[in-house]
């Protein structure tokens, strides 16, 4: 009996043992791996820190440069490759928006803002804003208008920077060579800079407009449109557009930046990503004037027909990998021919709809 009582002794202190060493392994390796988690942790808080470090180093020299470009501009043209620095400190905070610390992203954002609105307000003090004169010696009669006793007021016709080819204006178009627009409603114009100007367009306060840009135009500037059409000729510089409603805009440009903006189409070609902020509704599509520019007139405006961004659109209300929600492709089916009359002109009232029998034709 003895004998068997020993054996299931030895039984029970060999498991006994067993167990510890199993346990004192056990531990051995959570310490293994507790160990080489923090020390990746380590790796990757310090390379963190690097690339923060590193970004914040770069956009401070960046935006410095800029700075220093603003306040030492002494014509509005060198003020053209200021907008260049400004759209790389945009493509520097987007690509660093995975591992920037929030306060780090939005102190770059808000510095980006601040450095667009010293550009636009030393932009204004190099070059005024003429306003475009409105005189009724612009209007152009319409058909079927009865002749009165004064001269016929002459057909009008865009002011390019030559006159030789200027294509005739539209019949029931007022055509103006001035550098600002602003207060009209329910009226076709057809605009470009006038002979001497650096090339600068403002647009503002306009409702139910349809809008044409001639050829000429180094930048654009809109701001508060409701319901208007704008379709422009590739433009040199950049497009700026803001408070914007329920608008199309067909457009060839190098930069395109949209604030505060909504429910609004863009039919565009675009030499570098399209950059949106605190917009909704936007929808892109390519430039539906592709087919009617030469190739000529994209090289005049420093533009690869071939090079277009349309859809890489940067929200920077949105720095996430998912699809933004503030911007879609328009769908095919929807794409709308820009050389159709502008709804708002031919209903009855701004608030009026057009028949079901008069949709506006599709793009193929």
């Amino acid at each position: 009996g003895r004998t068997i009582m020993s054996s299931v002794d030895d039984d029970v202190a060999a498991a006994a043992r067993k167990k510890a060493q199993m346990d004192e392994r056990m531990a051995a390796r959570q310490l293994e791996l507790k160990e080489q988690r923090e020390a990746r942790k380590g790796t990757e808080d310090s390379s963190t820190r690097e690339l923060v470090l590193a970004f914040e180093t770069a956009f401070s020299q960046g935006l410095a440069d800029a700075q220093a470009a603003v306040s030492g501009a002494s014509a509005a043209a060198e003020l053209n490759d200021v907008g260049t620095c400004v759209q790389e400190l945009h493509q520097r905070v987007v690509q660093a928006s995975s591992f920037l610390p929030s306060q780090t992203l939005e102190r770059s954002t808000r510095s980006i803002a601040e450095l667009e609105a010293a550009v636009r307000a030393r932009r204004e003090e190099l070059a005024p804003r003429k306003r475009f004169a409105f005189k009724s010696r612009d209007k152009v009669a319409t058909a079927g208008t009865a002749a009165s006793s004064a001269p016929a007021a002459p057909a009008a016709t865009p002011v390019h920077s030559s006159d030789a080819g200027a294509a005739a204006t539209p019949a029931d178009a007022t055509s103006h060579a001035g550098a600002e627009v602003r207060g009209r409603s329910r009226e076709r114009l057809v605009l470009s800079p006038p002979r001497g100007s650096n090339g600068d367009l403002y647009l503002s306060e306009l409702v139910d407009c349809d809008i044409e840009l001639s050829d000429g135009v180094a930048a654009l500037w809109v701001d508060r449109l409701v319901r208007c059409r704008v379709v422009s000729s590739p433009i040199a510089g950049a497009v700026h557009i803001t408070a914007c409603t329920e608008c199309v805009f067909v457009l060839a440009c190098r930069q395109l930046r949209c604030h505060k903006t909504e429910g609004t189409d863009f039919y565009l070609h675009a030499g570098s990503h399209p950059i949106i902020e605190n917009c909704k509704a936007l929808r892109f599509a390519p430039y539906s004037k592709a087919d009617e520019v030469d190739d000529s007139a994209y090289a005049a405006a420093g533009l690869s027909k071939n090079g277009n961004s349309w859809d890489q659109v940067d929200d920077f209300n949105w720095l996430r990998t998912q699809q933004s929600p503030n911007w879609s492709v328009l769908p095919a089916a929807d794409r709308v021919m820009c050389n159709v009359p502008w709804r708002p002109l031919s209903a009855p009232t701004p608030e009026a709809s057009p028949a079901d029998g008069d949709a506006m034709p599709k793009l193929a």
